[in-house]
């Protein structure tokens, strides 16, 4: 009785074998951690970022003082040209977040809101404030720099194996010049192999 059950187990095995068993086998080229899949995720947008940004303050050759005063950055959102749905705003924040901390910029905030301007129309017209000291339209800081960029992606999909290529690229652009200042681009590349396996 005891073999039968054996026999017939061995049995249930093989049949499943025969319909194949699909197995996904995700390989990652010099990143630390083990991969899910061949999509991003979210620590290679984290180390990309901060190897991008490390990059720039690293180059200290346009990082200097405008007027005595630190120079004047914006950023644009980074564009998304590849297939994966992403939070590109995010990716900007934490791209500007580390700018910020670096203390070597400053940063303009292109998002003037009616509560801003509520602010300097109440110091100005309300009379409790020293006019001497009101905020007004028209005083804000103008950016000398903007740093814009994009994420793009190249797929290829051969005998079961997809493989996919992504690559930021950061640019630094001087707008009194019009010259490109910095610019620099972090790869990424991730493999996936689909098998089908039999016992």
């Amino acid at each position: 009785m005891k073999n039968l059950i054996v026999n017939g187990m061995l049995a249930l095995a093989l049949a499943a074998g025969a319909a194949g068993c699909a197995t996904t086998v995700a390989r990652e080229t010099q990143l630390d951690m083990k991969p899910k899949t061949a999509a991003l995720e979210p620590q290679d947008v984290r180390r990309t970022v901060e190897k991008m940004v490390d990059s720039m303050l690293a180059d200290q050759d346009f990082i200097a003082e405008v007027g005595g005063r630190r120079p004047v950055l914006d950023i644009t959102g980074i564009k998304n040209r590849s297939t994966m749905h992403l939070d590109m705003a995010s990716i900007t924040d934490s791209i500007r977040t580390k700018l910020v901390r670096s203390r070597k910029f400053r940063f303009m905030d292109r998002t003037t809101s009616a509560d801003d301007l509520q602010f300097m129309n109440d110091q100005a017209l309300n009379g409790l404030t020293d006019a001497k000291k009101t905020v007004r339209a028209g005083k804000q800081s103008a950016a000398q720099m903007y740093l814009y960029g994009a994420l793009t992606e190249m797929r290829d999909q051969t005998n079961g194996v997809t493989d996919r290529y992504f690559k930021f690229t950061l640019n630094l652009k001087d707008l009194s010049s019009g010259e490109l200042v910095w610019t620099d681009e972090q790869e990424i590349r991730k493999e996936q192999t689909n098998n089908v396996l039999g016992f």
